[in-house]
């Protein structure tokens, strides 16, 4: 198992807004399947279970991943209505799908898939200190995931650790050591050991991404905002910058950049067909009526012609 950005550490960014009735951003899919309301509601729950177990089996590069998504999702509408859908067997994700069914199955996907959350932010690229030449650092390393795997953090702390003595330059293992300090709270020392990381990778996107998720933990906020803007700067077409920046920059009151950049991530997530743009798309939601409630929707009216970004009002 490679290291994973923490993506449910950028939900823990104090993005709290009062509970209020949620917009809905107008999606065009490329689907649409008709069958009843009632059955929709009854059918996405079992779609969605489905579909995460077809996900836990995806083993495939980053430029494939949404697509294989995608075919899990399509292929599980098939499996739960075959009665009712007819499509092209060569390639299952040419189905029409209603696109508030779609909307509600990647929601589900989003809350409650482990699997998800593991194939779209582990780190897949390898570089030259992703993996130790060193046997005994390697075993160790391989220990450490295991109970990684079993939040065992105190336990892999130590195996990390060794890994790192017996191979300083073992970067897969300072970004991991930093994953469980996080886990436990310990902030700083998850910040050292991405630091340590970034000395031996520069440009690696998962200590880059997670120092910036542990400063904004920690409230040293401008700190966080440099490194995502770092993380920006160097992967262009990633979201999750854009997703981490926008949250972090609206509720420290810079509205219009934040909204806007988290425009940005869902333009990101939508063209990659990543079931995150549903999560990118209710948090846009809370951002509109947060600025309504407060009198300042010019600003979110502004941001949103720039992309050409319709709302539906329930």
């Amino acid at each position: 198992m490679k290291p994973y950005v923490e993506k449910e550490d950028l939900e823990a960014q104090e993005f709290k807004l009062k509970s209020m009735k949620i917009i809905k951003i107008l999606i065009l899919f490329t689907f649409c399947l008709g069958y009843s309301q009632d059955k929709n509601i009854d059918t996405s729950k079992n779609i969605s279970e489905d579909a995460c177990e077809c996900i836990a089996k995806i083993n495939t590069e980053n430029n494939t991943k949404n697509k294989a998504i995608k075919n899990c999702i399509a292929s599980s509408v098939v499996k739960n209505l075959n009665s009712e859908v007819k499509t092209n067997e060569k390639d299952v994700t040419e189905i029409q799908i209603d696109a508030k069914v779609y909307q509600k199955i990647e929601a589900y996907l989003v809350e409650n898939c482990s699997a998800l959350k593991d194939i779209s932010f582990t780190e897949n690229e390898e570089f030259k200190h992703s993996t130790s030449q060193n046997v005994l650092a390697q075993l160790a390393y391989d220990d450490g995931m295991d109970f990684m795997e079993q939040e065992n953090y105190e336990n892999a702390i130590l195996k990390f650790t060794k890994a790192i003595e017996i191979d300083p330059n073992f970067a897969f293992s300072w970004d991991n050591l930093g994953v469980c300090f996080r886990k436990s709270n310990q902030y700083e020392e998850a910040i050292e050991a991405y630091k340590k990381s970034l000395e031996i990778n520069p440009e690696g996107r998962m200590p880059l991404m997670n120092i910036a998720v542990t400063y904004n933990l920690k409230k040293e906020f401008d700190q966080a905002i440099i490194y995502y803007n770092k993380f920006i700067s160097i992967y262009h077409s990633d979201p999750e910058g854009y997703y981490g920046l926008g949250l972090i920059l609206y509720t420290n009151n810079q509205q219009e950049d934040g909204l806007d950049n988290l425009i940005h991530a869902y333009t990101i997530y939508s063209s990659q067909n990543s079931p995150y743009r549903a999560d990118a798309a209710k948090k846009i939601g809370y951002m509109y009526n947060d600025l309504k409630n407060n009198d300042k929707l010019e600003v979110f009216n502004k941001v949103a012609t720039k992309y050409n970004l319709k709302i539906e009002n329930n």
